[in-house]
């Protein structure tokens, strides 16, 4: 058997060896041997089981992190937008490239959205869906709407877009009013 080996044998004769060579016969050294080299083996395993646990630790500790500073910014970012009125992204917007330009975004009206009535009857019925943010627009925030098609968007997500564009992002007909003119809001 494997774990016999591990018990010291006696030997006949009262407990001694009867000669010097059998000392080293008796397999005490290959037990201590395996022992070490299981002992080793255990102490590496551990170790790479704590490495592995704090290592793990480490990095979910850095995305936490990460997350918390990026969710902060993007909060910052939204409420400087809501306090200004999106004036630096109108800005930024008339300098980019590819886009109609400041003097076509400044065209643009601007108005404060209010729901439109349902016939005779005066109940406000309806709602609008910005489509670049995919928000409801809500009674009283800033829209804009294209002359050429009618399509209505908040203001900070059309001047982004047009910053870049120089088409609606639904029917991508031209942002230019046709008579040079800007149109009044409906």
């Amino acid at each position: 058997m494997f774990f016999s080996e591990f018990s010291y044998q006696h030997h006949q004769g009262g407990g001694a060896p009867r000669d010097a060579s059998a000392l080293h016969d008796d397999g005490t050294d290959h037990n201590l041997t395996v022992l070490l080299t299981f002992g080793i083996f255990l102490s590496f395993i551990l170790l790479y089981l704590a490495a592995g646990v704090i290592w793990a630790s480490v990095v979910t500790a850095i995305a936490v992190t990460l997350s918390f500073f990026y969710l902060k910014v993007r909060a910052r970012r939204r409420a400087a937008l809501r306090r200004h009125g999106g004036a630096a992204l109108r800005v930024a917007a008339a300098g980019s490239r590819g886009g109609p330009g400041a003097v076509a975004v400044s065209a643009i009206p601007a108005f404060a959205y209010k729901r439109e009535l349902a016939g005779a009857g005066g109940d406000a019925t309806g709602w609008a869906q910005c489509v670049i943010c995919l928000g409801l627009v809500q009674v009283g925030e800033v829209v804009r709407r294209l002359p050429a098609c009618k399509h209505m968007f908040h203001v900070e997500c059309i001047d982004m877009w047009l910053g870049s564009h120089s088409t609606c992002p639904i029917c991508r007909a031209a942002v230019e009013p046709t008579d040079g003119q800007p149109e009044l809001p409906v």
